[in-house]
C-alpha cells in the first residue's frame, strides 16, 4: 500500500513537471491582448512600421519586410517574435498617439456629439441672420439716399431753368415751376431732421427757404450786365446749396459713421 501511493506521488509531480503550471486568471492583461491585437490589425502594420522606425527601434526594410534589424529584413510578424519587447513598446505608442476608440461613449458623449453638430448650425444661423440685417439696413440706406438726391437735383433744376431764364426775360413764368420740387425737398429734409437730431438740418432748410424767396423776390435789372451778375450770384447760392444737399445724401448713403452738424451758411433770417 505505502509503494503504490508513492508510486501516485510521483506520478503526479511528473505530470505537473511535464504538462506546466497553470495559467491564473490573476495573470492575465486584457488590456494588453486588447492592444496587441489592436496593433495585429492589417490596417494598422504601417503606423506601426512608422513608430518603430521613429522610435529607433529598427530601420526601414523591403515591401513585404519592412523592418530592419541588424542588418535583416523582417516581416511585421516575425518581428514580434524576434524582438517582442521592441514590438509592446511600439504598439504602446501607437495606441497612445492614436488614443484608442472607446466602447461606449454613453449619453453624455451623444449629447457632447449633437452639441458640437448644433455649433456650425447654430453660428451658420447667425451669420445669415447678420447678413440679412446689413442688407436690409444697406437697401433702407441706398433708398433714403436715392431719394433725397432726387428731391434735391429736381429743385436744382428748376431754379436752374429759371435763373437762365431771367437772362432771355422768362424767369417769371418759370417760377411756377420750382413749387413742386421745393416742397419735395423740404418734406424730405424734415423727416430726416427728426431722424438725425445731431446733423442739425433745420439750417439747411432754413437756408433753402431764403435761397428760393430771393429768387422770386428778385428786383430785376433790365441792364444786361447786371442781369447776368444778379443771375450768376443766385445760381452760385444754388449750387452751394445742392452741395450742401448732396452732403446729406452722402451720409444718408453710410449711416454707420459718425457725423456732425452739417455746415450750411446762409445771409440772412427769413421774415
Amino acid at each position: 500500500m505505502l509503494r503504490q501511493t508513492r508510486w501516485l506521488t510521483v506520478a503526479a509531480l511528473l505530470g505537473a513537471a511535464v504538462c506546466g503550471p497553470a495559467v491564473s486568471p490573476a495573470h492575465a492583461d486584457p488590456a494588453g491582448d486588447a492592444q496587441t491585437l489592436y496593433c495585429a490589425k492589417p490596417g494598422n502594420k504601417r503606423p506601426l512600421v512608422d513608430t518603430a522606425v521613429a522610435l529607433g527601434l529598427a530601420g526601414r526594410g523591403t515591401h513585404d519586410k519592412p523592418l530592419k534589424v541588424n542588418g535583416r529584413d523582417y516581416a511585421v510578424k516575425d518581428w514580434r517574435q524576434a524582438f517582442p519587447l521592441d514590438f509592446g513598446r511600439a504598439c504602446a505608442a501607437l495606441v497612445a498617439v492614436r488614443k484608442l476608440p472607446e466602447t461606449s461613449s454613453g449619453w453624455t458623449g451623444e449629447l457632447v456629439k449633437t452639441v458640437i453638430g448644433l455649433i456650425p448650425v447654430g453660428v451658420g444661423a447667425l451669420l445669415a441672420l447678420g447678413s440679412g440685417m446689413l442688407t436690409t439696413r444697406k437697401a433702407s440706406a441706398e433708398r433714403a439716399a436715392g431719394e433725397l438726391h432726387a428731391a434735391a437735383t429736381a429743385y436744382e433744376r428748376a431754379c436752374r431753368d429759371c435763373l437762365i431764364g431771367w437772362r432771355r426775360g422768362q424767369g417769371r413764368s418759370l417760377e411756377a415751376a420750382m413749387d413742386a420740387p421745393l416742397s419735395g425737398l423740404l418734406a424730405d429734409l424734415q423727416r430726416r431732421k427728426s431722424r438725425h437730431p445731431r446733423w442739425r438740418l433745420e439750417r439747411l432748410i432754413t437756408a433753402i427757404r431764403i435761397l428760393d424767396r430771393d429768387i422770386r423776390e428778385a428786383d430785376w435789372p433790365t441792364e444786361p450786365a447786371r442781369l447776368r451778375q444778379d443771375a450768376q450770384r443766385l445760381l452760385d447760392r444754388l449750387e452751394a446749396r445742392h452741395a450742401d444737399a448732396m452732403e446729406v445724401v452722402s451720409r444718408l448713403d453710410r449711416p454707420w459713421r459718425w457725423y456732425g452738424p452739417v455746415r450750411t451758411e446762409h445771409d440772412e433770417t427769413p421774415p
